[in-house]
């Protein structure tokens, strides 16, 4: 089995001074550079079998992560929070608002200019089903998102994490060792999610904070590990959040996440979430109404 190449460039926190020590933390655990393609075979049976519950040292690794956070009360008070910035992905730079909701809902629209045209494309989750819109330079019909790509927006949040209920409440986790992330010494930490969906957790072993997390989706029409590696952190209502954040494929940077404004618990209105009835006509409509003009 093929280990994933960990890149080791220095991670630049806002906040190395905060530090608990995890005592109960297992010190006989391996010294192992473990990743989730570590468990993969060469067969159909990828990812681990589903725990029964979630093991005493992930439980300590993420009371410790909600407590340097800013303690569980204030992670769990956070119900929504809506989020503005940039992201640049392939050399190509686009403004972003998101919404995340602590029910898993999202709302992600992104707005860029090519060639002198204004482009706008909305993706969303509504807790049950993913889709996107695209609205310039030419409105189209909305459509559901499949495959691995469906999953990985629903599962792969960019703020509120399945750490607490209730989204926790769809959730086991399992310890898997220890790691590095960016040359940092990091615990592993595999989320075994809503119909075993998997994602994995990097929580920094000195500060606890989750500094890298992801799971499998799709690029270019293949099958990717897609990560998500946070290297800066701010203040929100009392909870540190990513201010900026890696994208990674195959641990390889080709993208990054700039979080310009974070707010949280502002109204939202839950009908953004739900996919759009079309109100373009299809070619048997306009047909229709145009017989019905004359």
């Amino acid at each position: 089995m093929n280990t994933r190449s960990l890149s080791r460039t220095l991670v630049t926190f806002t906040c190395l001074g905060i530090c608990c020590h995890l005592s109960n933390l297992n010190a006989e655990a391996d010294e192992i550079s473990l990743s989730p393609e570590n468990n993969a075979t060469e067969n159909t049976d990828t990812f681990q079998t589903r725990p029964k519950k979630t093991d005493p040292t992930s439980e300590k690794i993420i009371q410790n992560f909600l407590e340097v956070s800013g303690g569980e009360s204030a992670y769990a008070g956070i119900k929504t929070v809506k989020a503005t910035g940039t992201i640049v992905e392939a050399r190509r730079s686009k403004t972003f608002e998101l919404i995340e909701t602590h029910r898993g809902q999202r709302h992600l629209t992104y707005s860029w200019k090519h060639l002198g045209r204004n482009y706008k494309v909305v993706y969303a989750y509504d807790g049950t089903y993913a889709w996107k819109q695209e609205l310039l330079p030419k409105e189209k019909r909305p459509e559901l998102l499949h495959g691995l790509t469906a999953e990985h927006f629903a599962q792969q949040n960019w703020l509120i994490q399945p750490l607490v209920v209730p989204l926790r409440d769809s959730f086991v986790f399992k310890y898997q060792g220890k790691s590095k992330v960016s040359g940092r010494a990091a615990y592993l930490v595999t989320g075994f999610g809503k119909e075993n969906k998997q994602s994995w957790f990097y929580f920094d072993q000195e500060t606890f904070l989750l500094t890298r997390w992801g799971g499998m989706s799709e690029l270019a029409g293949m099958e990717e590990y897609i990560d998500y590696r946070a290297t800066e952190f701010s203040r929100v209502n009392d909870v540190l959040l990513p201010k900026k954040i890696d994208i990674l494929a195959e641990n390889s940077k080709f993208g990054t996440i700039t979080l310009e404004t974070i707010t949280a618990n502002q109204d939202v209105d839950p009908a953004i979430f739900e996919c759009p009835k079309s109100k373009i006509q299809i070619l048997r409509q306009v047909i229709k109404s145009n017989n019905q003009n004359q």
